[in-house]
């Protein structure tokens, strides 16, 4: 069976699964870089109706190709996934009023993403530029459990809000000073885990030859953390560092020193790219430059 028939026999097989009680539909999601995923869309009917659960499926058939799962046990872990990710109530609340400033406005955050490799996606999103990134706005909902959603701001959203993109930007920005965001030392962060390090301590210094992890406690879309000029001030105290961008997520940095190659960075950015890191979930292929005399980030040269 090929990827295209598998793709159908999917879709007709939860819609005899859940009749009336759902709509299914097949389609594409555009990510980040302009990577494009094969989902099936269960749109729940009644409670929830408004809230569409999206299940990618390359996986799906990449597990039924190498004849790991039947395509029976497929859709046994699709509804599986669909009835344990089901939105919880008050995220469905907040999906129905999306559209509504006062209701979503303290949920609002930057993100960053590359802006070469996304020219269809900012088309549809407000964003600013930042060098040779862009920052968009995403509305972030954290459910119990632990579970995050997020939803990127379009134009039409906006004409909805009725609010100016400055507004935008300064409430992001005025959120992400709240968001939970810390520096650890990578070795410290890869053995003790997320938690670690994520609240700015002044006993966390930095030292030469050493990497800091930055990112938020959600761990979603923590680059944006770079924006914040005053956390930065504060944990490098007048060191200039080099900023490896390791994802969408979360930046490295390092102290500048005068025996440090950045042609070296640069290949070391992208080979992590190549071999570690997701192609949505990619930032950039070089490293950028922080200059504490005149407090700026630049492409590296």
């Amino acid at each position: 069976m090929g990827y295209g028939e598998f793709k159908e026999e999917v879709r007709k097989a939860l819609e005899e699964f859940y009749g009336e009680g759902a709509e299914v539909k097949l389609g594409a999601a555009l990510k980040n870089n302009g990577m494009r995923r094969d989902a099936v869309s269960i749109q729940m009917n009644g409670r929830g109706g408004g809230t569409a659960m999206f299940i990618y499926l390359e996986g799906f058939f990449r597990a039924y190709n190498a004849g790991e799962m039947d395509l029976e046990e497929c859709i046994k872990e699709i509804v599986g996934l669909n009835e344990g990710n089901r939105c919880p109530l008050p995220v469905e609340q907040l999906s129905a009023r999306l559209l509504d400033w006062d209701a979503v406005h303290e949920k609002v955050f930057p993100a960053l993403i590359s802006t070469g490799k996304n020219t269809e996606l900012l088309g549809r999103l407000v964003s600013e530029p930042l060098l040779d990134l862009s920052v968009i706005y995403i509305i972030r909902y954290t459910a119990e459990g632990g579970n995050n959603y997020s939803v990127k701001i379009t134009h039409r959203m906006m004409e909805h809000y009725g609010i100016s993109a400055q507004r935008l930007h300064e409430q992001a920005m005025r959120n992400m000073e709240k968001d939970g965001y810390g520096f650890c030392e990578l070795g410290g962060y890869i053995q003790g885990g997320a938690d670690i390090g994520l609240k700015m301590e002044k006993a966390v210094r930095m030292e030469e030859g050493k990497m800091y992890i930055l990112r938020n406690r959600s761990g979603l879309y923590g680059a944006a953390g770079i924006l914040n000029n005053k956390a930065i001030q504060g944990f490098l105290k007048g060191h200039s560092c080099f900023i490896l961008p390791s994802s969408i997520h979360e930046t490295i940095f390092l102290m500048a020193s005068d025996n440090m190659n950045q042609g070296e960075l640069d290949r070391m950015v992208d080979e992590i790219n190549r071999t570690c890191v997701d192609e949505e979930e990619r930032l950039a292929d070089h490293s950028y430059y922080y200059d504490a005399e005149d407090e700026e980030i630049r492409v590296c040269a």
